[in-house]
């Protein structure tokens, strides 16, 4: 029987927990299958988890003709959801690989702790040490909350930091819950692109294109801090939920897909050459 070992890569975010397969474990990232996802919700209390989780992936953890190498874990959800994945790996007899900041990796990060840098953040910083051939880069990623890292190989890839604001849909709920009047709002089209003009002459257009347009100068006044420093451009990179639909706002991004995945493959690829 011809078996192809797979890693089982999984991002437990705020949002939903995703996985996927991937199938070449020396190669950077890509051609992934079997994407799926859970809305995180449904997986609480996460000292549960480990049932639930069972059903969605005793299937994939089952398979011999694609045995799993190792579970791949970019965590954000505590150590309750850890121990649950850490109990299903024991029962399959899988290995478990845990993402984490400064470690095996050619990269550092200058938070003041480095184990309180969000996972996914990190995951996302190094898929860009990987992609880009800029010395001096932003990351932005559209979840829940927006997440904006200065990336920069200055003698080596350094994380500087960043910011974390309202995401996109916690801003339009916001404005729908807590005032009397406004509509739920999803982010739409900008108005130039659109015929009627550029001024918004909805309530719903108002809040969609604001917010968008709110997000997008924020970023921009971070380009501008960067170019100011490093007297260059910064390369921007999009990813998460909405990178798609803020490009119509910010055009000079450069979308960064699967990102998160991206990141939590090179991490275990460098710990296990550091294990060799």
């Amino acid at each position: 029987m011809n078996q192809t070992p797979v890693l089982l890569c999984m991002d437990a975010g705020n949002t939903l927990v995703k996985w996927c397969l991937f199938d070449n474990l020396q190669q950077n990232f890509s051609n992934a299958m079997n994407f799926s996802s859970q809305p995180t919700s449904e997986l609480k209390p996460f000292e549960n988890a480990c049932t639930v989780l069972g059903d969605l992936l005793s299937s994939v953890l089952s398979d011999l003709d694609n045995p799993v190498a190792a579970v791949l874990l970019c965590n954000v959800l505590g150590p309750d959801f850890e121990r649950a994945v850490r109990r299903l790996c024991e029962q399959h007899h899988v290995p478990l690989h845990v993402l984490s900041v400064n470690t095996k990796v050619p990269m550092r990060s200058a938070y003041e702790n480095p184990s309180q840098l969000g996972k996914d953040r990190w995951a996302a910083c190094l898929a860009v040490s990987q992609n880009s051939h800029a010395q001096v880069n932003l990351l932005v990623s559209f979840g829940t909350a927006t997440t904006v890292d200065a990336v920069v190989d200055q003698a080596g890839w350094q994380h500087l930091g960043g910011f974390i604001v309202p995401g996109l849909h916690t801003m339009f709920d916001s404005l729908h819950v807590n005032t009397a009047e406004l509509p739920p709002v999803r982010l739409g089209v900008p108005a130039s692109h659109l015929d009627s003009g550029f001024w918004p002459g909805t309530t719903q257009r108002a809040i969609g294109e604001g917010v968008g347009r709110m997000q997008a100068a924020f970023v921009q006044s971070l380009v501008n801090q960067l170019a100011h420093q490093y007297e260059q451009t910064p390369v921007v990179w999009f990813s998460g939920g909405f990178a798609h639909q803020m490009v119509m706002y910010f055009p000079q991004a450069h979308l960064l897909e699967h990102a998160v995945f991206k990141g939590l493959v090179f991490d275990y690829q460098c710990s296990v050459q550091g294990r060799s």
